[in-house]
């Protein structure tokens, strides 16, 4: 990638110091067997990512009581000066339970724990003045940074969106010398109410594992500045790569980043005179996890998108820099070359206002944007049919399908309108999720000239796709656990996953780091990356 004015260069993660705000050690509820859950593992994924340091909570304090995680999680910091403990702390008041505030904070003393989690959610009690502030008053004196999660551990739980803003602005305002850090599983459409309780209270702090928004890091930083901000990567339910590589690769200074990536949690962690060890980053695997670390894209490694979403300039929910051409400058710096992309309007509303949208777009950036159809069934047959032409004439060449959204049955009559469509002219066709793989056995064997593409990861075709060419995978997302990437190739093959952003909702950084840093060959990141795509357009959705 060439290095401009413009866009300041990328630095490399190694020289970042990286320190991990957000990670869980120890046997969690949802462990399956095999998976990464140690110290141990945790400390070899941060070799592989080239990261320095690592705030730990144990998963006892997460999800069963405090003080039986704040116990076991001693004896893990005691092996690595890599690991910085976190302890989990309930409402003072039942002393057979826990310290009162006094007490408690000097046992954090004694121990050197760095921060303090508050798990509202999980442990059901509020932070209003009559819960927690004899906990934290002696607290906020000491500095102690102050970690609110929502996030309840349950089948079924809500994921995202959860934190109670008014609340958590209470508590900062309550107490100003408190450095209160919200950390979430996903911020995604209450990201409006952050911007006012950033505004509102100075000590207040975001986590980024959960804050997956599209170009969210540049816009806090512009707006707030980068000491608002603080790396996570949620590990091991999340990978390190998401997030890693939208810090790494952010529109930001370097100053930011050091800032972002450990600067702003040392400074808070400070209170207890913690030790930071000075650690040598392994050089990286590929030039694939170079990138992931902050080095340039080569020319010769230019990547495709099958998933894209325009329109965010106006949108439901806040996208930041959301116009056509700021949207393809990103694009740009981020590497990719080509984009298959449809509207965010027909998702919740006017998807012929949407349609124009991405037709203006095409017309602007021809060789770069393979412009799709966005249909919704409610509107029948022939108005799908008279869409699908008209859009055709226009200069779209793919369907897009999301019934999910829309509250129409995936195995609804309508849906066979789109893929017929797709089989007659051999397009490609994606759909959010397709149904049951008795419906996708059923649709590609019907309609064999159109190129099915699911839309959000998963291994649910695995078997079908041994017997059906015609039918690929998006990699949008790769976020269940460390070794996502590798877990959907050894499944489905590397010659079946198309790399997909999400763009305009999710960073492009956010969908490249689990590819980039996977332990892939560096021929499967490339087909991944951009080959299969570049193939099927070689064959499906022609241009004219």
């Amino acid at each position: 990638m060439t290095r401009n004015a413009k866009h300041p260069p990328i630095q490399e993660a190694g020289d970042l110091k990286v320190l991990d705000a957000r990670c869980i050690v120890g046997r969690h509820l949802m462990l399956r067997e095999g998976e990464l859950h140690t110290a141990e593992d945790l400390l070899a994924e941060m070799d592989h990512f080239g990261i320095a340091e690592a705030l730990v909570l144990d998963s006892l304090s997460r999800e069963n009581h405090p003080a039986e995680g704040n116990a076991r999680v001693l004896e893990v910091v005691k092996r690595s000066p890599r690991l910085h403990a976190a302890w989990a702390a309930l409402p003072t008041g039942a002393r057979d339970e826990q310290l009162d505030g006094p007490e408690f904070l000097a046992a954090m003393r004694q121990h050197k724990i760095s921060a303090l989690y508050l798990l509202p959610g999980q442990y059901r009690f509020n932070l209003s003045d009559w819960c927690i502030d004899a906990l934290l008053e002696p607290l906020a004196a000491a500095r102690v940074p102050a970690i609110v999660c929502y996030d309840e551990v349950a089948r079924g739980a809500a994921r995202q969106d959860q934190t109670d803003w008014d609340a958590v602005v209470a508590l900062c305002r309550r107490w100003p010398t408190l450095p209160v850090i919200v950390s979430e599983w996903r911020i995604r459409r209450s990201q409006r109410l952050i911007y006012r309780a950033l505004d509102a209270c100075d000590n207040l702090h975001i986590e980024m594992s959960g804050y997956y928004l599209y170009r969210g890091l540049e816009y806090v930083t512009r707006r707030w500045g980068s000491g608002r901000l603080l790396f996570g990567s949620n590990w091991p339910e999340f990978g390190h790569g998401q997030t890693l590589a939208v810090l790494t690769r952010a529109d930001v200074s370097d100053e930011d980043k050091r800032r972002i990536a450990g600067g702003n949690l040392r400074r808070l962690m400070s209170w207890c005179k913690p030790r930071h060890p000075e650690v040598s980053v392994r050089p990286p695997a590929d030039e694939y996890v170079a990138i992931g670390r902050g080095g340039p894209v080569p020319e010769k490694l230019r990547f495709g998108d099958c998933h894209g979403h325009l329109g965010g300039k106006a949108c439901h929910y806040h996208i930041p820099d959301g116009d056509l051409d700021a949207t393809m400058a990103e694009a740009a710096r981020q590497g990719i070359d080509r984009s298959c992309v449809f509207s965010f309007a027909g998702v919740f509303g006017d998807e012929v206002h949407g349609n124009d949208l991405v037709a203006e777009a095409v017309r602007r950036y021809p060789d770069r944007l393979v412009g799709f159809t966005l249909l919704n069934p409610h509107r029948g047959r022939d108005a799908m049919l008279r869409e699908l032409e008209r859009c055709s004439r226009l200069g779209l060449r793919g369907v897009k399908l999301i019934p999910h959204y829309q509250g129409y049955p995936e195995e609804g009559p309508l849906i066979d309108v789109a893929c017929r469509w797709a089989h007659e002219r051999r397009q490609m066709i994606l759909n959010h999720y397709w149904g049951p793989a008795a419906h996708v056995e059923r649709l590609t064997r019907e309609y064999p000239g159109a190129c099915f593409v699911t839309g959000h990861t998963t291994t649910e075709y695995a078997a079908l796709m041994k017997k059906r060419k015609n039918l690929y995978v998006c990699s949008c997302p790769l976020w269940n656990g460390p070794r996502d990437a590798e877990h959907v190739v050894a499944a489905l093959g590397a010659d079946r996953l198309l790399f997909g952003s999400d763009l305009q909702d999710l960073p492009i950084a956010w969908g490249l780091g689990p590819i980039l840093f996977a332990r892939l060959t560096a021929r499967e990141k490339g087909l991944i990356l951009g080959g299969n795509l570049r193939k099927i357009l070689s064959t499906y959705s022609l241009k004219p």
